[in-house]
């Protein structure tokens, strides 16, 4: 019987020698095969040098599997041997998926799993590298300074500086373009669904994304409500949950249940929802409505218990041209006065006190969506529930510059990808 066992545990060794074995000879064959076919070296896509990257795979699905640091230097070797066209070296730092499998196994080390690599070398292929500083170019290390030192309790965004020399690329918005021809959203009328809980806008709900919407950023046109809410998911999931400062202090209001059209058709309606919203706070709050008047979104920031309305229009537009929008803001609050029984003075009984924000304004007839996704982010960045007339000093500008909404568009198709809402 021992010897019976011993022969039993030998020929399992050979067979998972044998796999390993084919598994390495077919991806030196691949290696071969892909360096033959190459004809350009897309090392100076990277900057030259160690770059803190994250690491993704295609396969089963597109996702983020590790972090670490990519080595682009001239005439990097790995293990004595030249990287094969199309590839760089990396060291794993991080590992985020433990059951994946690294691109190219380590036939020098045998090492098939990514864990087992932390701490070494392994080859990587370019288009599933992710420069860090690529990822939110925006703002320099003075501004992430300045924003530090006034806010030791925010919870601040992720703010990297732009490589200098180098052009910007989206890299995100090229990978989801690929996934979305790669997937069935490639064909007219597929759609992909978002559960929005309850906590962010008072009621569960469920966001359609079709392939327009994904389309409108990629060729940066004029963006639909599906968009908008699913970076307010964006800013949720990643800034708010789980940080009881922030989501006690901000709160969304839904651009599907109150807008121009129904505003004009059921102003009940969205009254009531308002009200409701006002009604669940029990402190000050700040509540973002992004506005979408039929042709142009603009963001309003309320805070109900002040009777206070923050109005920023990036095409420098007054509230008075939405007496429809108005006459609901000022009902809603007066009637979430009533009913929690505040007392206000005579003189602002009828009075509730809007300021018109000098916030950055958009020079064309395109990007109002994009501006107010931003605004968002930086009042929540902040972190206060007061939004000074000239707008925060650390945002402040003229205009908005193209990068500067790229990163917004950035981070959305990178919550797509890490969402994995377009699987193969």
């Amino acid at each position: 019987m021992e010897t019976l066992q011993a022969l039993q545990a030998q020929v399992l060794q050979l067979q998972k020698d044998n796999e390993r074995y084919r598994c390495m000879e077919k991806c030196s064959s691949q290696l071969k095969e892909t360096s033959e076919k190459a004809s350009i070296n897309c090392q100076n896509k990277f900057p030259e040098g160690i770059s803190s990257c994250q690491l993704y795979l295609s396969s089963p699905t597109y996702r983020l599997v590790g972090k670490g640091k990519v080595h682009n230097t001239s005439g990097d070797l790995l293990h004595h041997r030249p990287l094969p066209d199309g590839h760089l070296k990396v060291s794993v730092d991080v590992v985020l998926d433990k059951e994946a499998l690294l691109p190219i196994p380590d036939i020098v080390s045998e090492t098939t799993l990514l864990r087992d690599a932390i701490g070494s070398f392994v080859t990587w292929p370019l288009d599933l590298i992710f420069i860090d500083d690529e990822v939110f170019a925006q703002g320099s290390q003075q501004l992430s300074q300045k924003i530090g030192s006034r806010q030791k309790n925010k919870r601040d965004l992720p703010v990297t500086s732009l490589p200098k020399k180098r052009a910007f690329v989206p890299r995100y918005q090229i990978s989801l373009e690929t996934l979305v021809d790669s997937s069935d959203m490639a064909t007219a009328g597929a759609i992909r669904l978002l559960d929005m809980e309850e906590d962010i806008f008072g009621y569960s709900c469920t966001e359609t994304i079709g392939k327009e919407d994904l389309e409108h950023i990629f060729r940066h046109q004029e963006l639909g409500v599906g968009v908008i809410h699913t970076y307010i998911r964006f800013l949720y999931d990643n800034f708010m949950r789980g940080n009881d400062q922030l989501s006690n202090r901000f709160r969304f209001v839904s651009s599907s249940l109150v807008n121009k059209a129904l505003i004009c058709r059921e102003p009940d309606s969205c009254r009531e929802y308002l009200v409701k919203r006002f009604m669940a706070s029990s402190t000050n709050n700040l509540y973002l409505w992004p506005y979408n008047s039929g042709c142009h979104w603009l963001l309003l920031a309320i805070d109900p218990l002040k009777e206070v309305v923050y109005f920023l229009n990036s095409i420098d537009g007054e509230w008075t041209n939405y007496p429809d929008m108005k006459q609901l803001v000022d009902t809603s609050i007066k009637v979430f006065r009533s009913q929690r029984q505040a007392r206000v003075p005579r003189t602002k009984s009828s009075n509730i006190t809007w300021i018109k924000v000098q916030c950055p304004l958009q020079r064309n007839g395109i990007d109002c969506g994009y501006f107010v996704m931003r605004f968002m982010r930086e009042i929540i960045n902040m972190n206060q529930i007061e939004i000074p007339i000239t707008y925060f000093d650390e945002y402040k500008c003229a205009h908005y510059t193209r990068l500067q909404l790229e990163q917004i568009k950035e981070e959305l198709c990178q919550y797509f990808i890490e969402k994995r809402l377009l699987s193969i």
